[in-house]
């Protein structure tokens, strides 16, 4: 039986949060359907204003700076008593164990925080009109059964809520992180027959990117819609399947058992002919093509290592022209076997530690002051440094590459407050996003945590992305930025110029900043060409209201040339390699704003930090005026 909605008065809420600018975003958010907020920074004024305000409801954030949100919540529930004053724990963590603290200390509901104001403002009218009515309990039976009807209409929607974090919202099908958890259950789940294997298969879809591209979004979208439900009749009578969409074109899906190796190949052929059909894309019949990976386990193993067997198994099919599938083998040849090795051992590189970032300097050339610095990856295995270009590729193929970047998020955040705490002024850290992290709705609240944890300010964090890797899906990549800034981020276009940003898009991006590539710095001084571009460059900046940063200046005279062209910070081995946390503090007391000797980039400068001393374990990365490839 399905319950007309409530009716929707306006009502008032207390909001405990002591993030400013959180507040002045739930305010703004909810105001525009119909509830007033009254904000309290703390327990201690939260306690006072229950009897100033006598809200309706109770929005408390379960991280304050004078005490616990889940010991306020026990400290409300009791000093309201019997009041029909509900409290909603407002959360960045959407962890189980979160979950359960919040309702065992009385709160009738837990919202993980987002961007996501109608959902909020439905969930506490229900949760307001549920309370309200059950005051009315004891004069009729009647509102006595729709009362427990809103409560379950409550919980239900809470219960969606989080399998929405689960789903993908396109096709309904699970997203990446759903998906790992179901087959983790499944690969751990005792086996009936341990001699049949569980098997997956990776499936990609042939120049998809093509026919989005022709057809627009739209269709594309439509095609994959068409696509999900294709993989679900073809396989219609097997109950037991996992299905997702990992990422924009690729999907997944899981067998729990099959009778043999073979009888796994055997699926990913009648998932390639079920493809083959001819879809409506855009009004049009087209026809699909797929690559398919796949890979196959008697035994429990970690999912994330079978999806990475089948990336594997799937790069082998796309390499051979697409359109076909390949079985992951064990009897690899050497070179795919270290890679192997190196993939599966980034896997664990996240728990064990053992990625660390470099910092490089990033100078205002007026002032010749530090004005912020540039996090780069690394990572330290056993006793070998290497570099982003040995595993950041690897980290983008098989999507370890979201968890790394929300990694680096933190860490760069985390360092900046350790900075400022021994007295070093570092005023902001750029990090580098890839594109396809746009498409994962984790990525905000992961900075968003980030940010609250730390209790840095949101202008502190600036988010670099290629100016490709935007383009590639404007439409998008739009949508995705723009909830980005509301967060308070700053956000910086890379290796501009080598793209091909139109004006009209470029004006719609909310951007703050244009990196310079280095090929038009290199040429500063011997290409009038290349000068010519970076004065463009950095007019069009100015006409849009974005600052400016040239990335790879080596010599005296590209900074100069900048300098006269208007760029307004710059980077790059002339002032500093990038190097340890550890090492910014004395490079900056030995900086200070004089200008340095260049730091020579050929081979006998190989290993040497800023100061001249020898670090062994930068002998293990390539000269790379770039700096190495980024994040």
């Amino acid at each position: 039986m399905s319950l007309p909605r409530p009716p929707i008065r306006r009502f008032r809420i207390l909001l405990v949060e002591d993030d400013a600018a959180w507040q002045h975003l739930v305010s703004t958010g909810l105001a525009e359907h119909g509830i007033d907020v009254h904000g309290a920074p703390g327990v201690a004024r939260a306690l006072e204003c229950l009897e100033e305000v006598r809200p309706d409801a109770v929005v408390l954030d379960a991280i304050l700076p004078d005490g616990n949100g889940f010991d306020l919540c026990r400290r409300i529930r009791a000093r309201i008593g019997e009041l029909p004053v509900p409290i909603l724990v407002f959360s960045g963590r959407d962890d189980e164990a979160s979950i359960e603290r919040a309702f065992d200390a009385g709160a009738a509901d837990f919202f993980v925080k987002s961007l996501q104001w109608k959902l909020l403002a439905e969930r506490l009218a229900q949760l307001v009109a549920a309370a309200q009515m059950r005051t009315e309990l004891a004069s009729s039976h009647r509102r006595l059964d729709r009362a427990k009807e809103l409560a379950l209409l409550a919980h239900e929607t809470a219960r969606r809520a989080r399998e929405l974090s689960n789903s993908d919202p396109l096709t309904g099908l699970l997203n990446r992180k759903g998906f790992l958890a179901a087959a983790q259950a499944l690969l751990d789940a005792p086996r009936e027959d341990p001699a049949k294997p569980a098997a997956l298969l990776l499936i990609d879809l042939d120049r998809f990117k093509r026919l989005n591209d022709t057809l627009g979004a739209a269709a594309g979208d439509e095609t994959l819609k068409q696509v999900a439900a294709r993989l679900q009749q073809a396989f219609r009578n097997m109950p037991d399947i996992v299905s997702a969409r990992l990422a924009s074109d690729e999907f997944a899906l899981l067998f729990p058992s099959m009778r043999t190796a073979l009888a796994a190949e055997r699926a990913a052929q009648i998932a390639m002919t079920a493809l083959r059909r001819p879809l409506t894309c855009g009004g049009l019949d087209c026809v699909v093509r797929a690559s398919v990976g796949l890979a196959t386990t008697a035994a429990p193993m970690p999912a994330e290592a079978l999806l990475a067997q089948a990336g594997q198994a799937l790069s082998e099919a796309k390499s051979l022209g697409g359109n076909c599938s390949r079985r992951f083998q064990a009897e690899l040849g050497h070179a795919d076997r270290e890679r192997f090795d190196l993939e599966a051992a980034l896997h664990q590189a996240l728990d064990r530690n053992e990625l660390v970032l470099h910092y490089q300097p990033i100078v205002d050339p007026r002032s010749r002051r530090l004005s912020g610095v540039e996090a780069l990856m690394r990572w330290q295995r056993d006793d070998r440094l290497l570099s982003p270009r040995d595993f950041i590729p690897i980290a983008e193929e098989t999507g370890l590459i979201y968890r790394m970047g929300e990694w680096a998020v933190g860490e760069a955040l985390q360092q900046v407050r350790r900075w400022r705490a021994a007295g070093l002024e570092v005023a902001t850290v750029s990090v580098n996003i890839h594109a396809r992290h746009l498409e994962q709705p984790e990525l905000a609240r992961a900075v968003s945590q980030a940010l609250d944890s730390t209790g840095l300010a949101s202008s502190t964090l600036e988010l670099e992305l290629t100016e490709t890797g935007v383009m590639r899906d404007i439409k998008r990549s739009l949508d995705s930025l723009q909830g980005l800034k509301q967060l308070g981020v700053r956000l910086a276009l890379d290796d501009f110029g080598t793209g091909y940003s139109s004006l009209a898009y470029l004006t719609q991006l909310p951007i703050d900043t244009l990196k310079i590539d280095r090929s038009f710095v290199d040429k500063l001084g011997e290409s009038g060409q290349s000068r010519a571009v970076v004065r463009s460059i950095t007019a069009l900046a100015q006409a849009l209201g974005l600052s400016t940063i040239a990335e790879g200046v080596e010599t005296r005279a590209q900074l100069d040339s900048l300098r006269s062209l208007g760029c307004d910070e710059v980077q790059g081995y002339f002032y500093a390699r990038p190097m340890p946390a550890r090492e910014l503090p004395g490079w900056s007391r030995r900086f200070d704003g004089a200008v340095p000797e260049p730091v020579r980039t050929g081979p006998a400068a190989l290993g040497r930090s800023v100061g001249g001393a020898v670090d062994p374990a930068r002998r293990a990365i390539p000269d790379d005026p770039s700096g190495g490839l980024r994040l």
